[in-house]
């Protein structure tokens, strides 16, 4: 029998099993703002960046989540909580040749030019603040003013989506820390959307979910998206789709690095990272399968074996999961031994 086919009726038996964490607790079931649904992501992160003074409302009691942000505005939100006011007030000028002496957002824009967080002449002339803000824009700024290494996880160079598959993009590290500090997820297309314009709610999100994740509370969130993506692999190989499962398996990957470094010390997040690296290693045994290289499959299938056993070992807990590994690693394996046997096809 053909190796996929093989591969498809082993994935048929695999339970979709839940395993790192409990679901997340639901939000609070109030807002400070009447055009956000109570309960919401973007109204918990709204109220919390109110209560820091990052962001407000406007005075009918509206925080107008579905408005753009522009250029100018992301700013402000970045470096606004990170400079006092004495020193705003000594920045008075800027080169930027489009921002006139004045502008309320000089000062902001000149702190960020000044500290590296964006571009100045002679590389960028202008700061074009009344256009939109991108997605990977406004991530960029926020990790470079946090002095966040962009070179963090650098050993990881791996196309993360339909739309996201070269690693050498500018946007690419930023996006791939993001990842493990839970910023940003796949939408439900499964792609980034990394030049999208952003607006009011999801500035708030991104930016909430960076100081959540710098205070050690993202977590949960980030083995729960583990998880997830753990589950989309699976689904991606019983369908014969090895790039989706791959995307997927990268993903999940950044995302058990985020809750290590997050929590090393916790046994259930070591494990949880062990069990994840075995799904990555099922998933490029599958490829190789898939281009005939058999051994190569056997292999990984070895390591995916060995890293369930230390997942298991780390905690106990995840033992169900790390049996269904295991189970899933020794069936491809004899797939693979099966195939590699067969005579060739004439």
């Amino acid at each position: 029998m053909h190796f996929q086919k093989l591969t498809s009726a082993i994935l048929s038996g695999v339970l979709a099993v839940s395993a790192f964490l409990p679901g997340i607790a639901a939000a609070a079931e109030t807002t400070a703002f009447k055009d956000v649904p109570a309960g919401s992501a973007i109204a918990e992160a709204a109220e919390y960046l109110r209560s820091v003074e990052v962001l407000s409302g406007y005075p009918d009691g509206t925080f107008r989540p579905d408005q753009k942000v522009n250029r100018a505005e992301a700013i402000k939100i970045i470096i606004g909580p990170l400079l006092k006011k004495e020193a705003l007030d000594q920045l008075t000028s800027t080169p930027f040749s489009d921002i006139k002496t004045g502008e309320w957002y000089l000062p902001f824009v000149e702190a960020a030019r000044q500290n590296n967080i964006v571009d100045g002449p002679p590389a960028k002339t202008s700061f074009n603040g009344t256009q939109p803000v991108t997605k990977m824009e406004f991530i960029k700024m926020i990790l470079l003013a946090y002095r966040i290494d962009p070179n963090a996880y650098s050993e990881i160079l791996l196309p993360l989506s339909s739309d996201v598959t070269d690693p050498t993009a500018w946007y690419y590290p930023y996006l791939r820390y993001a990842l493990t500090a839970s910023m940003t997820m796949i939408t439900s297309e499964g792609t980034f959307d990394p030049g999208r314009e952003l607006t009011r709610g999801d500035t708030a999100l991104i930016l909430y979910r960076f100081l959540m994740y710098r205070n050690g509370k993202r977590t949960q969130a980030l083995l729960s998206e583990a998880e997830s993506e753990i589950l989309i692999v699976l689904g991606s190989l019983q369908e014969n789709n090895p790039e989706q499962a791959e995307f997927a398996s990268a993903r999940a990957l950044l995302a058990a690095r985020g809750a290590n470094a997050g929590a090393p010390n916790q046994p259930l997040v070591q494990g949880a990272l062990k069990i994840t690296e075995a799904f990555r290693a099922i998933v490029r045994a599958y490829r190789a399968g898939i281009n005939q290289q058999f051994d190569e499959t056997i292999r990984l299938c070895g390591d995916a074996w060995n890293l369930a056993t230390r997942g298991k070992e780390l905690s106990p807990g995840l033992a169900n999961l790390s049996d269904q590994v295991q189970t899933l690693a020794k069936n491809l394996a004899e797939s693979a031994r099966a195939a590699k046997a067969a005579p060739a096809s004439p």
